[in-house]
């Protein structure tokens, strides 16, 4: 995904039919109950990427299936790769040495995608994404990549039957 370390799972049930279903709502309720920006960009994100499957958005009460998502950042994660550097003598077989290894954190985010049959509650397809946390230098630049997050993550998801792709 775009040069940084990530990594897509997806999970879903077998025995589930996505052929009937034809409508869907994305439901989502922030922690603070206040819609940050990236979770205005991964509602947008989703909605774009299931329209172009040939699903479309309607209510929560009539939808064939719900769409719930989470977001969220887990710091200091212990990196795989360590380095360390050291120094010494070796003479008339006599050697002192000195080293230090620095263990590497990043930042991750994370998120999560799930689809949910509305009358039983039971979540029959998810995708989670795990990521390096990146700086970006402009809101669009973020947004970019949001929507190849999302479009990784559902790239698995069927598409309806009657439409091209």
């Amino acid at each position: 995904m775009v040069g940084c370390s990530s990594k897509v799972d997806t999970d879903y049930d077998p025995s589930f039919s996505t052929e009937p279903l034809k409508t869907y709502a994305v439901i989502h309720k922030s922690q603070d109950g206040v819609e940050t920006l990236d979770e205005k960009r991964l509602r947008e994100a989703i909605n774009r990427e299931m329209r172009a499957k040939g699903y479309k958005s309607t209510t929560v009460e009539t939808a064939d299936f719900h769409i719930t998502f989470q977001s969220a950042v887990e710091e200091d994660v212990p990196s795989n790769f360590s380095f360390g550097f050291g120094f010494g003598t070796y003479s008339s077989g006599v050697g002192t040495s000195v080293g230090t290894t620095q263990n590497v954190t990043d930042d991750e985010e994370k998120f999560a995608i799930n689809m949910i049959v509305p009358a039983t509650k039971k979540t029959f397809w998810h995708a989670a994404a795990t990521k390096k946390r990146r700086d970006f230098k402009s809101p669009q630049a973020r947004s970019d990549y949001i929507d190849k997050t999302v479009a990784t993550m559902l790239k698995e998801f069927p598409a309806r039957p009657d439409t091209d792709q």
